[in-house]
């Protein structure tokens, strides 16, 4: 029993030493970049990556990713800071939680070009889990998910049509005994024009509730100075 102890306490001494050195971050930072542009088939950038081991928290600055949008253009994602607070061995089934993600100033800008296609690229390797997307999502039980300071730009070159929402804020909390998310995305305001039609300024509120199979919406609200649509 001795023994296994301070096999224990070697191996956590360790891991603490590992954890702070440049090489770890350089290793974490590569992988980051690999895994998601294998998921999204779009190209990665990330300025920096640090992980704090007294607080269990991880940041990652000015992560963008690119898609297939022309040289010059806004990229297809991008976020200022995203920050990930972990917790270890809080239960059996899951060694380390999730119990904060943060995104600070998430930008994303959607184009359709006149052939139709988007610069939203396709993933460099197809999935062959049967796991549904938003099955994933709540399956990682993330305790809080807060984004802020959004952007959202949506270009159609073949419709005529943009839109472009500022100051766009989420805040989502996980429900361990429902096994679901349950919080309210917010925008303010959101301008859409359409052709050579007067631009319309609106605002859009979200109460939703994320399950295993279903994304309930309720009392949603998108209102303009001169009409209000209600949505459940």
């Amino acid at each position: 029993a001795e023994g296994l102890f301070a096999f224990l306490l070697v191996l956590g001494v360790t891991a603490i030493i590992v954890v702070q050195t440049d090489y770890f971050r350089r290793y974490v930072r590569e992988k980051i970049v690999s895994s998601t542009e294998d998921a999204t088939g779009g190209r990665v950038e990330i300025g920096s990556f640090s992980f704090d081991v007294r607080h269990l928290r991880a940041v990652v600055t000015n992560f963008v990713i690119h898609g297939t949008e022309p040289a010059g253009a806004a990229p297809l994602l991008s976020a200022s800071r995203v920050e990930l607070d972990l917790s270890l061995f809080t239960s059996l089934k899951h060694l380390v939680d999730v119990t904060y993600l943060g995104v600070e100033k998430p930008r994303a800008n959607v184009m359709v070009f006149d052939n139709g296609r988007t610069n939203i690229p396709g993933p460099k390797q197809k999935s062959t889990s049967n796991t549904t997307a938003l099955e994933t999502v709540v399956d990682l039980a993330v305790g809080h998910f807060n984004l802020s300071n959004g952007l959202l730009a949506f270009n159609s070159q073949h419709h005529q049509f943009d839109l472009q929402g500022t100051n766009l804020h989420a805040e989502l909390w996980f429900n361990a005994l429902r096994q679901s998310y349950a919080g309210q995305l917010v925008m303010e305001p959101i301008y859409v024009v359409s052709g050579r039609n007067t631009p319309v300024r609106f605002r859009l509120t979200l109460p939703i509730t994320l399950e295993h199979d279903r994304v309930l919406i309720k009392n949603a609200g998108i209102t303009s100075d001169a009409s209000n649509i209600a949505i459940s």
